[in-house]
Formats: structure tokens, C-alpha cells, sequence
């Protein structure tokens, strides 16, 4: 498990689990803490096109093609900017809200840096009667869990998260990656997509740095989308191709309904 840092009595290092903090020693980490290259990634998500396949996202959610409940998993940004854009749309003032009407988000970062700056812009926080706790659920994928009346965030590796045999599932899921797609996580995906999804899956992930014997299975399937296609079963709602300092692709797919008695 990986430790946090903390100075005591004659400047010496102590370690400690960070699944033991407290919020307040989470906080105080969160100060001090080195940002990271993934930080530094992350301070641009405002980029125009960017921000157009966000919207793309953001459009499938929209109060008049989706009811009101809205169970989504989210790999957020620092400022949690698609999750707060969402519950504007859904729920206008929520601000003012002390609690959800239908929209619970999930999130999971794996970059320490970014989970601790990310933490003080969880929705939820600065609403009405706040809540802020730890998950007391022992994930043993995840060093940390946090809660708000809107919603939770784990701190783990989201390859473990879609690994992991959850009790409920979500209505949705953005697996928002900045790094390639492979056969292995393509596999993990196509489980967690079958077994916990029940409505619609979005994966963006950037368009290079393939293993070799993926890129062969690209090239035979005829394109990246049609290689994602052969893991991942539904109706294409939208599929794009865009700049975000490095090519990256966004595939979204309503699952099929399953008909009784299957």
C-alpha cells in the first residue's frame, strides 16, 4: 500500500497508511503535496475540442432523453467540471441543494496528486448541510475512499475498480483515460461493461502507443473503433476522433436490452 508523508518532532519523516487518515490529515496533504505530470495533463481540459466531445457526453445525459435517475461512474478532472456541468443540466441550482435529486456520481482517480487537489472540488462539498466522510467499506482495491451526499471517490487504479465484483452496478459509465487502450484492459472493460452497466458506456482513451500485437489487431479488424466493437456489443450513439495535445477517440454505446427469459 502506498504511504503518505508527514514531518514530525525534529523534522523526521513518519509514514503512515493513508487509508488511516483522517480528513483533516487529508487536507493537510493535499497542501502539501508535489504535483505530478498527470497535474500538470490535467490543468488543460478546457481545450475546444476537448470540451466539444465532453458536450457529446454531456448531450446523452440531457433531462429530456434521460429519466430521472442517473447512477454514473466517472474518472473526474481536478475540478470535476463534466460532473458539475451534468448536475446543472439535471438539476439546476443544486448548488443550493443539500442532496442529489437522481444524479450520484462515482469517480476513481489513480494519480495521487490529482485525487488530493480533486478532493476539495467534490460535488457535494460546499452544498447546504455538507457531508464528508470515508468509505468504510474495505475496497481492497483502493487506498482511499471518500463521501459526499453526491457522490464517492476512490483513490485506486481503475483497471482494479472494473475488476472488482460489485453488489450494484451504475446506469453509466465515462471511462475517461489518458493513456492507450490494450487487449487486457479491453477484456476487463468488456466484463465490467457486461456484468455492472446496465444503460450506457463511454470510453475515451488516447490513439497511440498500441503493443505491437494490438496494433496488428487493429489493422486486421479495420480501425480502432472496429477493434473496440469486437469487445464491446451496442448501439453506437457517437464515434469521434479528436486533438487533446495527442490524438485521442471517444466510442459511447447503449447497451442492447436483453430480452426475457435471457
Amino acid at each position: 500500500m502506498s504511504l503518505g508523508v508527514s514531518k514530525g518532532i525534529g523534522e523526521v519523516a513518519n509514514y503512515k497508511p493513508l487509508a488511516r487518515c483522517g480528513m483533516e490529515e487529508l487536507a493537510a496533504r493535499q497542501r502539501s503535496i508535489t504535483p505530478s505530470g498527470g497535474v500538470l495533463f490535467a490543468r488543460n481540459t478546457d481545450r475546444e475540442e476537448k470540451a466539444a466531445a465532453r458536450q457529446l457526453v454531456l448531450d446523452l445525459f440531457h433531462p429530456d432523453r434521460w429519466g430521472p435517475s442517473l447512477r454514473i461512474l466517472t474518472m473526474p478532472s481536478v475540478h470535476w467540471r463534466f460532473e458539475r456541468k451534468l448536475l446543472a443540466m439535471r438539476q439546476p441550482g443544486w448548488m443550493r441543494d443539500a442532496k442529489p435529486r437522481g444524479t450520484y456520481f462515482t469517480g476513481v482517480e489513480n494519480d495521487r496528486s490529482i485525487f488530493f487537489a480533486a478532493v476539495a472540488q467534490m460535488p457535494g462539498l460546499h452544498t447546504p448541510r455538507a457531508v464528508v466522510k470515508q468509505v468504510k467499506n474495505n475496497y481492497p482495491f483502493a487506498e482511499m475512499g471518500i463521501k459526499t451526499n453526491y457522490g464517492s471517490f476512490f483513490f485506486a487504479n481503475v483497471d482494479d475498480f472494473v475488476t472488482h465484483e460489485w453488489d450494484g452496478g451504475w446506469e453509466a459509465a465515462w471511462l475517461d483515460f489518458t493513456g492507450p487502450l490494450t487487449a487486457v484492459r479491453l477484456r476487463k472493460i468488456k466484463r465490467f461493461y457486461e456484468r455492472h452497466v446496465s444503460g450506457v458506456l463511454i470510453v475515451t482513451a488516447l490513439k497511440a502507443r498500441w503493443h505491437k500485437d494490438d496494433s496488428e489487431a487493429i489493422k486486421k479488424a479495420g480501425g480502432h473503433t472496429e477493434w473496440v466493437r469486437r469487445y464491446l456489443d451496442g448501439e453506437v450513439l457517437h464515434d469521434l476522433e479528436y486533438c487533446d495535445t495527442a490524438p485521442m477517440v471517444q466510442v459511447a454505446l447503449r447497451k442492447p436490452v436483453q430480452q426475457e427469459g435471457k
